[in-house]
């Protein structure tokens, strides 16, 4: 075989080889994530190795690309350096398999022919390849239909030459170029088109005589076509769904990231809320309590330093209150309940001299709502049970029961044959309330106070104590 033999194809092909080099030379020169000495040696190997090092480049350079833009629309192509590679790859490919056509077909009469189709293929496979940008469907379906109409006549006037290896490559370049969906199109048609043509290469051609060798053909070839097809758009289509994948991932983080920046807020937020609630009402119920010692202060100053030191306590009460809301803050979530109760029998106990005992029974993990709602609620209790009851002992029951959680407190103090909500008292009703639970109050004279509260138990198990 000769040089002239074959310049249909070395023309052209030695024009793509130098177009190709030139083209990824500047892909790795523009590759802004590439240190100098990588860009030089990358752009050697190209240089030296043509084709094959441009492959290596794009696979190996591709975790250090330029970063993907997560778009909103679904992702239906391969990842574009992934696709280069594989295209490139491709293009060596063909290359091979046509000088193998090529030179079984010297001689023949329908050598010109197949050259100049050959030729004329790789060249619309490198134009679409690398210079077509995916948006333009109609452009791809045009050069997909050229590159059939090349290489469909080949497989048909090849007289040596009856594996369908170099259509495959070339519906594989197709495939790795266009998105999935159009992917899908092209290859229903070429598959057709492909039947038809092994069929009609049997009617026409002299080779053969035995019916049973030209179903045998055309078996065979569709049944390497298929195989050697589907496996290729099987690795397509994987390489799609981990990008999808990806995609997804890197969704769930930027929502996981925004949904912690949300909690952050919101439960700042609620502690803000909860100073502006409970230290408040503490501080204001303090500052009335200072004026009436005031007005006191001048005919009965004894009680008037009864107010100021119930005053005192409040102030007291109030900053402890202040300093477990900055605590929870600084701390990014809140003590465990059992915990935080024994916290606040231990300072209701040291400020006040007020005698408590707890018994908690309990099932279900508090939800933090919950919690703070009973701790409130012993805090109010403990005040009013001081305040208004003078009592000495306070008796505090908490426990579970088909899915309901019952808050007992009960003092000794003097009690009343009645009495009205308070400001306190109705807080408390509200934030009961608004979590499904009830509060009810018994109390008669020398009786002292009963405050019972009910609300729904939580759905995770949590522990027991006595």
């Amino acid at each position: 075989m000769e040089l002239k033999d074959i310049w249909p194809v070395i023309i052209p092909g030695a024009f793509m080889q130098i177009f190709i080099q030139a083209y990824y030379i500047r892909h790795c020169w523009l590759n802004k994530n590439l240190a100098r000495r990588q860009k030089a040696a990358y752009i050697a190997a190209i240089v030296v190795f043509n084709i094959p090092a441009a492959a290596v480049y794009l696979f190996a350079t591709r975790e250090t690309s330029e970063k993907v833009i997560w778009e909103e629309q679904e992702v239906t192509a391969v990842d574009s350096q992934i696709s280069q590679g594989i295209f490139v790859l491709l293009l060596v490919a063909y290359e091979i398999f046509s000088l193998r056509i090529i030179s079984a077909n010297l001689g023949t009469t329908w050598y010109p022919l197949i050259s100049v189709l050959l030729g004329a293929c790789f060249v619309i496979m490198i134009i679409h390849g690398l210079l077509v940008k995916k948006a333009n469907p109609y452009l791809h379906y045009l050069l997909s239909a050229l590159q059939i109409m090349f290489i469909f006549p080949v497989e048909f006037l090849n007289e040596t030459y009856g594996a369908p290896f170099i259509i495959l490559i070339v519906v594989a370049a197709i495939i790795n170029t266009v998105s999935l969906p159009q992917a899908k199109k092209i290859s229903f048609t070429v598959s057709i088109l492909y039947l038809a043509l092994l069929i009609t290469k049997v009617k026409v051609s002299a080779d053969f005589t035995d019916e049973g060798d030209a179903i045998s053909f055309v078996y065979m070839s569709l049944l390497v076509y298929v195989l050697v097809f589907a496996a290729f758009y099987s690795l397509n289509k994987q390489l799609i769904t981990n990008q999808q994948l990806a995609k997804a991932i890197k969704r769930l983080q930027e929502q996981a990231l925004q949904l912690q920046k949300m909690s952050v807020i919101e439960e700042r937020n609620r502690i803000a809320g909860e100073i502006h609630d409970t230290v408040g009402h503490t501080l204001t119920s303090a500052i009335i309590t200072i004026e009436a010692g005031e007005a006191l202060f001048a005919n009965n100053a004894e009680e008037a330093l009864n107010k100021f030191s119930l005053a005192k306590e409040q102030v007291k009460r109030g900053l402890n209150e202040i300093r477990n809301s900055v605590r929870a803050i600084h701390t990014g979530h809140e003590d465990d309940f059992i915990y935080q109760l024994t916290q606040l029998i231990r300072e209701i106990k040291q400020h006040t001299g007020l005698q408590i005992t707890k018994i908690v029974e309990l099932k279900s993990k508090l939800l933090p709502i919950q919690k703070r709602v009973l701790l409130q609620t012993i805090k109010e209790c403990a005040t009013n049970s001081i305040k208004h009851g003078k009592s000495t002992e306070l008796d505090l029951l908490l426990q579970e029961h088909n899915d309901i959680i019952r808050l007992t407190v009960s003092d000794n103090g003097l009690g009343a044959e009645r009495f009205n909500y308070g400001l306190g008292l109705t807080l408390m009703q509200e934030r009961i309330q608004s979590l499904g639970g009830t509060l009810e109050i018994d109390t008669a004279a020398k009786e002292g106070f009963t405050v019972s509260i009910t609300l729904p138990a939580g759905k995770e198990t949590g522990g027991k104590e006595n």
